[in-house]
């Protein structure tokens, strides 16, 4: 995308509706990674993994095995955004479900899950405004160029306690997704008896398969070391308009590779680290040398205070921050993403097994930038979560 189409896609951010509008860092490759993280996870780092308690999110099906009641747990995230270039700026806004995941004991040391979480965000669009001569009459116009859609992922999973303090974990499934993409070009000025506008659009389904495998050791009562590793197949794209110049194609998609540790620094305070590398290099080859992916680093990091209450109820505190590298470049540049978190949640009916109800909050704020492009894009996000157990 040139940096004149970019200019444009800020001004179309202005007047698109705020809860379809989405960051302009999508608008290269498969767009912008979104995390499948619970709250409490995104409060703490937002990778998800090597976490003591309970956590539902996709970073590492061993830690599953922490779950001793059935449950659901569901994510809701709301961001707001200001991108800018070059002095030019937009406000957009955005909804997203990240998480959603039920949870089953099979046994004491066995239990299921099933879920679906995001993976990427694929939705962006821009405006060109200009003229064409049609019979001899100029006729002022206006192009608007929209992609909506991305991949989320479909997960099926077994955790298994080997020990009290050892657990392995499994799951599978696929990335699935749809994109549609229209071009529609609306006469202004001067415009031809009869038509308002010309309507041309192209939609894909795409899908891969998955499988992930990881493990979470206590190798002290404070210390907790966990480590994952997703594998992916070709993406397949299958363009819906026969009639379309594009053909149905597969794209290689990442190996990740991730690690996080988690320790109690004092009784009631939680630190926790944690890493993830995606090679998205192997797909390379599918896109030109201005976008095409590199591989990338996430790194995240928070504490947690457990010793909050109010009216009998845990309210757990939670600060964290995270910086990571975005797989598809701008002009060659890897674009880069910080964030900073403030958390807190609400036990409700706890018990020897953990709670019966928790809701988490986070806000964060961060900023995503390629350097030397002149592009840039401030945002904050309010992620709010839900979970609900019992036997």
């Amino acid at each position: 995308m040139s940096r004149t189409i970019l200019v444009l896609g800020l001004a179309l951010g202005v007047m698109a509706p705020a809860a379809s509008a989405q960051s302009i860092f999508s608008a290269r490759g498969f767009g912008v990674p979104v995390a499948p993280v619970d709250a409490r996870a995104h409060a703490l780092g937002g990778i998800g993994i090597g976490l003591f308690g309970r956590n539902a999110s996709f970073g590492n099906p061993a830690e599953l095995a922490d779950f001793s009641f059935r449950g659901i747990v569901a994510t809701m995230q709301n961001s707001s955004r200001e991108a800018e270039l070059d002095g030019a700026t937009a406000k957009t806004g955005s909804n997203r479900f990240p998480l959603l995941r039920v949870i089953y004991p099979v046994s004491p040391r066995l239990t299921a899950s099933m879920g679906y979480g995001s993976f990427l965000d694929q939705s962006w669009s821009v405006a060109v405004s200009g003229s064409e001569v049609l019979d001899g009459e100029t006729v002022t116009v206006r192009d608007l160029l929209s992609y909506d859609g991305g991949l989320a992922q479909f997960r099926v999973g077994v955790a298994y306690a080997v020990t009290p303090s050892f657990a392995v974990g499994i799951d599978g499934g696929l990335y699935t997704g749809k994109v549609n993409h229209t071009l529609t070009r609306v006469f202004l000025d001067n415009a031809p008896s009869g038509i308002n506008h010309v309507d041309q659009s192209t939609s894909w389904s795409q899908q891969a398969p998955l499988v992930s495998a990881g493990f979470r050791w206590d190798p002290a009562s404070v210390l907790r070391v966990a480590g994952s590793v997703t594998w992916a197949g070709d993406l397949k794209r299958s363009f819906d308009d026969q009639t379309s110049a594009f053909t149905d194609d597969r794209i290689q998609m990442p190996l990740q590779v991730a690690a996080g540790v988690s320790a109690f620094l004092t009784p009631g305070l939680l630190g926790t680290v944690s890493a993830r590398w995606s090679g998205w290099s192997r797909a390379a080859d599918s896109f030109s040398q201005a976008s095409g992916p590199a591989d990338t680093w996430e790194y995240g990091a928070g504490l947690e205070w457990s010793r909050a209450s109010f009216g009998g109820a845990g309210i757990p505190i939670r600060i964290g921050y995270r910086r990571a590298e975005l797989p598809f470049r701008f002009e060659g540049v890897t674009p880069t993403e910080w964030a900073a978190t403030f958390g807190i949640g609400f036990q409700l009916a706890r018990t020897a097994f953990g709670p019966l109800g928790t809701i988490d909050a986070t806000i964060d704020h961060g900023r995503r930038t390629a350097t030397g492009t002149g592009l840039g894009e401030s945002f904050w996000r309010f992620t709010v979560g839900m979970g609900i157990f019992g036997r």
